[in-house]
Formats: C-alpha cells, structure tokens, sequence
C-alpha cells in the first residue's frame, strides 16, 4: 500500500511538483546544518553544489571532459552524505586504477550517447570496483541530468513503492523500473530526471527537519503532510549513525606489522578495536556426578511450574502424541542405519534438484555429510602439517598428543586457519545455512556472509585408545529451560505449549537473541550456530569404532528431553528405563532436569531417556575421506568415538585416556577440524571482534580462554601459541580465501553493496560498525 501522507507520483500537478522542488534548497541546508562536518571536509550543501551545479557543467552534454577518479570519489562522497553511509564504498572505489576509471566511464558514457541505452552503460560501469548499479546511475546521470535518473532510496520509494519504504536489492532491474517511471513523469510534467529526484528527497525527508514551504504561491489544494506522521531517515542509517558512539573504540595494544600485498587489508587492520572480554571460562573438565542424579536448587522447580500452568493439560496430551511418535520414527531409524544420513557432492551442489532433496532430507535429519568441500590431497596436506605442528608445541600443547588427549586445544594452526577461510568451506557452509528461515523478515541475521568461529582440533590414534563421550547436545543444558536462556527468545515456546508438532528446528529469528552459556561452562559456545561441524583430514572408517554416532531426528529428540523432566513413570516401583511403563505429568514439579547440569553439556542417558532408545536409534555417520565435511544441527543428540554400545551412564563427561608413547602423533588414524557454520549477526560479530584480536595475538579463541587475555599461570590443558613458530598470520588468510576469508575472520568490512534485502543490509552496517568503528563518521 502507498504512503498517504506522501503525493502520489501519478496524480501529483504541476504546481505541486514546483512546490516541492522549490523546497529542495532549504531541506538540504537544514540536513546539511545538523551534520555538519569534520576539518577540512565539506558539508553536504558544498557537495551538493558540486553534484547538480558543477559536475553537470563539467561532464553534460556537449561537453568532451572526461570523468577521472577524483570527480567518482567526490561524487560518492556527496552519495554517502546525501543518503545512507556505507562505511566501506569510498575505500572500494578508491582501490581502482585511475586509468580504468577514465577509460571504463568514457566507454560507458560512449555507449549511451550512441545508443541511449542505459542498461549497456549501467553494466560497463559496473565492471568497477565498488559501483553498483546506484553509484553507477550517478555516474551516468552528471552526464544527461534531464533524462537519467540517479537510483537513490527516496525516488525508489516514491516513485516504486507508492511512497512507503519497502525493500531495494539494488539490482539493475529495480533501476530500470525506477528509470521508466521517472521517464513518464518527465513526459506528463516536462521536467527534467534531475527535478524528479530532488522532489522525491524532499517529500520523502523534509519531515526530518523543519523545512518552510517555498515561498513563491501556496497551493490551498495541496495534500500536506501532516506534522505528527514524522517520516523518519531509513532505519540502518539510523542504527549506523548511533552505533559508534554507543561503542568507543579503545586504544590498539601494539602495532600490528603484518605485511599485506593488499593496501586495504592494511587499511582495514589499522581499524580493529582492542576490547575484548577476560571473563573466566572453565576448561574442559569432566563432570563430577552423573549430571541427571542431581536435584538443582528449587528455583528449577519453580521454572518448571511456571511453564505448567500455562499449558498443563495441552502438555499431558502433547507428551502422549509425541512417544507415539518416536516409536515410529526409531524403527524407521534402526532398519535404514546409515543409509539415512543424506549425502551430496561438493561439485553436485549447483544441481537444483541435487541440491533440493539434500536440503529437504538434511531439514528432516538434522545431519548429513558433503563430500569432497575440499581437495584430497589438500585435506591430507593439512593432517601431515597438523601433526607438525602438534609435534612442534610447547607446554601442554605438546603434551596433550603426548597423553593423547582427544582435544588438543589449538586454534591458530596454518591447517586451521586455511580450512576457516577455504573458499569452498565458505561456500558450504552458505549453502547449507540456506535451510534456516526467518519468520522476522526484519531479524537482524544474515546467511550468505558466513562467520568463522575458532574451535578445536580432534584426533584418534587406532585401537584401544579410541576414546569418547556419553550422547549429549551442545549449546548448553539448563538454560534450555530458563528465561533468561532460550526462553525469553521463545525458541521452544511451541513445545513448552503442549504443541510441538508446530516447533520448527530451523526457525532462525528465536535464536540470535539466545544466551546459551549462562554458567560459561565446559565446551559452552556464546555464539549462535546454525550447524557443529567437522571437517575430516583422514580418511574414517567404522571398524575400530565409530567416529561420530548421532540421532537423526532433530524435532522429535529436541521436544522429547525438553518435556521429559516434567513427567515420571506412574507408579514409583516401576522401572523407569522401560518405555512401555505408563507415565504421567509431575504435580507439583521437582527441580530435576535429566541429564542437564548447569555449567555442563546437556547428556542423553537409556536410564532417564528411555523412549529415545538409544542402543537403536543412535547411528554411526557414513565412513569419511579427506575433504568431507559432516554438519549436524546444533540441537541434534550425538556423541563422538567411543563404542557403539557406549551409551550407559559414566561418572565422566570424557574418560580419562592412556598415557602413550612419545610417537603417538605417528600413529593418529583419524583427525578432524571442528568447523561449525555461523551466520552473521550481533552477537557473532561482537564475539568475532574479541577473536580477531585473540588471532593476531596468539590466544586461545575467547570461549577457551581460562585466565584471560596477559594472565600468567596454569592455565589448565589450554595454552596460547604466542610462542608458535608456525602461527599462521593474517596473510595466510588472504592467500587463502581472499576477501571473503578476510571477512569470515573480521579483517575485512562486508561491502553492503552485496546485500541482497534491506535488512541484510543492516546486519553489514551493524556489523562494520562493530569491527571497524573508525570506517563512520562521528
């Protein structure tokens, strides 16, 4: 629907559109005033002289003076001020050669003097870096003021979107809608392309300020807009503008001297932030007790309550339905087995109906493996390095291959590092991430600018050492049931409310707003992944054991152990463990949470969780080979090594391994990376921002960092690699995965020209101004 308050751009008259025009002057003086200026730059009603009074006397028709790069950069420079900031635009287009840039625009200008094509011309400018379609219309239109119009956001509003403000993807079919509906103004008023513009800024703007009418006639027929309907400047520029000065960066600790082929990379570097957090995480120590045998303190039992009176009866019924259920769905688990767990080809993934039954069954199972994401011979490559690296250790990285510890705690290793920002990973993790929607068109996350998150490294030599754990889930374990975990975000409200039929796994809006690591226990995670992963470097068979064991069943698994603490066999003498026994809803509730111990991962037990029967439905992954890559749900049970008939109840979260030999790394038959796919949002790029400084300084990744960042000390089984001889550098990153692995690592701004919506947009402006607060104007 159109925006009433706004003249529609079909029935506005002649002296209507005179009127606004001749309003224009005095909007752009008063936006002008309340921005100012810093030293030395000019205001925007300076800039704005040069884009409609100088730059068409320069460059208009009849004019054979060519456009060299200065004239670009001032003209985006008056772009970013008129309109929306883009932190990183004015560095891109910088980055051109300054001959390209001449002959690029003579030829774009060339092509639409002979043909007046504006399309030919918009794709020739194109070609250069940094302009987009918009910045390209700019270009074009200095150059023929009365018949090209420039694609800014108020005339797209006004003249596209009947005066409301929906979404831009910035395209050039967008453009050329924008260009044929300012050519039927131009021909119903004649006025010039230029005059079109300026008054879609005004009735688009002016309400910002307090701009007077023209001061020629008044038009007594004239629809105001009325002054309590404030029309506010587009919503990211907002946020953009205030986010700097909520977040002060502080004062860098060392210069970084890192030796870039790339002068933007250099640039980028100079602005990262040096705050970081050093709060205390505990290392991975085993659990104490048998986390399920626990009684919390009663304010669990009062969380528990609370969510009963709510839905007391809609939840008895929905636990009935929901055994009925996984009955059904481990017997068709236990008879598929593996043949279950969805696979696809790297090279298959542009296959729309290949890559459409992957997705489909991944939504469905919650696990699945893409083979060959990465060269054998480059994943082996990485195994031999990787256990270089190990052997050349210090401290307890070092000793944890000495005792073989199945996590070794690096995070910075050259194989690491490449895998994080390969660009085939990258485009994996993409592809998969597509699964998750969005029920918020609003939410501030995006999946096609995937986050690196440095975790572990995972190794197991052949034979009896192969150790692992109990089934559990990830993302911590109490807070599942808290407010102030996942329950303000209302993440699992649906089966909470007796209805988990309608709980969606891959609802992404319900979690950028989740804090899954309250107590910041062992192996917590404070970012938002979409999927745990692994890449193997070995190949991985099943014969001395499986690697992964997992339950692929993500919707039903996830609302079983959720509603299971709240339901207890009916008679007491009844054995628990039988899933056949009659059960019934606890009134009123304890303050036990099977399996789930504050600061601990969530466990899956056969004694507390018997209808999941797991001596069936928890299943071995296919047998790996170097390169493939195996994602599964961060909701999904699993568990890693060990037995197949590992799944009883143990006193330790991890078994205490055998001391071996000094050769031990030698004789590794199996290593993996832990590669999990993280979406871009607040709280990842926050989080990124203390791992980028955590990478240039040789720190653990801040979720494992015990004593925090300078302290000395034990520091437990973790150690930094300060001292490592072959810590990969930023430049490893650069070589490669280039600019995109720059930004998966927080090195680099996103270029919000690549957003595909308004709202991904915002999430690369909020998230620039996070990593790189020095790119916007105070």
């Amino acid at each position: 629907m159109g925006n009433s308050t706004v003249p529609s751009v079909d029935n506005i008259s002649d002296r209507e559109f005179q009127d606004y025009l001749g309003r224009y002057p005095s909007c752009i003086e008063a936006i002008s005033q309340a921005k100012g200026a810093k030293p030395g730059q000019k205001t925007l009603a300076e800039l704005d002289g040069y884009r409609y009074v100088e730059a068409p006397g320069l460059f208009g028709p009849g004019t054979a003076r060519p456009m060299e790069i200065d004239h670009v950069k001032t003209l985006v420079e008056w772009k970013l001020r008129h309109g929306k900031f883009r932190p990183t635009l004015m560095n891109l287009v910088s980055s051109n050669n300054p001959k390209t840039v001449k002959e690029t625009v003579q030829k774009a200008v060339k092509a639409y003097q002979d043909k007046s094509d504006v399309s030919t011309a918009l794709d020739i400018l194109t070609q250069l870096k940094g302009i987009g379609p918009a910045t390209a219309s700019l270009l074009l239109a200095v150059h023929d003021e009365e018949n090209v119009i420039f694609f800014a956001d108020e005339a797209f509003y006004w003249l596209c979107c009947g005066g409301s403000k929906g979404p831009i993807k910035y395209n050039l079919k967008e453009y050329m809608t924008l260009h044929d509906r300012a050519q039927a103004v131009t021909k119903r008023l004649g006025v010039k392309a230029v005059d079109v513009e300026r008054v879609a800024f005004v009735l688009m703007r002016q309400q910002e300020f307090d701009v007077p009418k023209n001061s020629g006639e008044e038009n007594p027929g004239q629809q105001e807009v009325p002054e309590n309907k404030k029309i506010k400047s587009p919503s990211a520029g907002d946020t953009i503008q205030k986010l700097p000065k909520k977040r002060k960066p502080s004062a860098e600790e060392g210069e970084i001297n890192t030796h870039l082929r790339r002068s933007k990379l250099t640039c980028a570097l100079r602005q990262i932030s040096s705050t970081t957090s050093n709060r205390k995480r505990k290392y991975d120590m085993p659990s104490p007790l048998f986390a399920s045998s626990i009684s919390l303190p009663k304010r669990f039992a009062t969380v528990k309550d609370a969510i009963v009176s709510r839905s007391e009866l809609p939840l008895a019924s929905s636990w009935n339905r929901l055994l009925q259920q996984l009955r059904e769905d481990v017997d068709r688990i236990s008879s598929a087995e593996g043949d279950i767990i969805p696979t696809i080809d790297f090279a298959d993934i542009p296959n729309p109906d290949l890559a459409t039954e992957f997705l489909e069954s991944l939504r469905q199972r919650g696990v699945a493996v893409i083979r060959r994401v990465v060269p054998q011979e480059t994943a082996t490559g990485w195994g031999q390095e990787l256990e270089q690296y190990l052997g050349e250790g210090h401290g307890t990285v070092q000793a944890s291959l000495q005792q073989h510890r199945p996590l070794h705690n690096i995070f910075w290793s050259p194989p690491q590092i490449e895998a994080r920002a390969h660009p085939n990973v990258l485009a994996a993790q993409k592809f998969v991430m597509r699964l998750w929607k969005s029920k918020d068109p609003d939410a501030s996350i995006s999946t096609n600018f995937p986050v690196a998150y440095a975790d572990r490294v995972r190794t197991q030599i052949s034979g009896p050492g192969n150790q692992g754990s109990n089934a559990h889930v990830d993302g911590g374990s109490a807070e599942r049931w808290e407010k102030d975990g996942y329950g303000d975000a209302g993440t699992y409200r649906n089966i909470f409310n007796g209805r988990w039929e309608d709980y969606d796994p891959w609802e992404s809006s319900s979690r950028i707003n989740v804090t899954s690591d309250l107590y910041r226990g062992a192996s917590s995670c404070s970012i938002f992944r979409m999927f745990s992963g692994w890449l193997s470097l070995t190949s991985t068979t099943n014969e001395d054991g499986p690697s992964l064991r997992v339950l692929p069943m993500p919707k039903l698994a996830t609302s079983y152990f959720l509603l299971r603490p709240f339901f207890s066999p009916v008679s007491p003498s009844s054995n628990a463990a039988d899933s056949s026994t009659d059960w019934k809803l606890d009134t009123p509730q304890n303050s036990l949470l099977h399996g789930a111990l504050p600061g601990y991962p969530q466990e899956i037990i056969p004694d507390m969780h018997p209808h999941l029967q797991l001596e069936k439905s928890l299943i071995s992954i296919p047998p790996l080979n170097p390169g493939d890559y195996v994602i599964w749900h961060p909701d999904l049970v699993h568990a890693v090594g060990g037995s197949a008939s590992n799944t009883a109840p143990s006193t330790l979260y991890y078994r205490p391994p055998p001391r071996l030999r000094n050769d031990t790394h030698s004789r590794l038959s199996r290593t993996v990376l832990y590669l999990p796919a993280c979406p871009l949002t607040q709280t990842n790029a926050l989080y990124l921002s203390r791992q980028r400084k955590a990478f240039l300084l040789g720190y653990p990744g801040p979720d494992f960092d015990v004593a925090g960042y300078n302290r000395s000390g034990s520091m437990g089984p973790l150690r930094d690699e300060r001292r490592h001889s072959s810590r990969a550098s930023v430049q490893t990153v650069n070589d490669t995965g280039g600019d995109d692995g720059l930004r998966a690592m927080g090195l680099l701004p996103w270029d919000e020209e690549d957003a595909e919506s308004d709202a991904e947009r915002r999430v690369l402006e909020m998230a620039n101004a996070i990593l790189f607060p020095d790119l916007f104007e105070r």
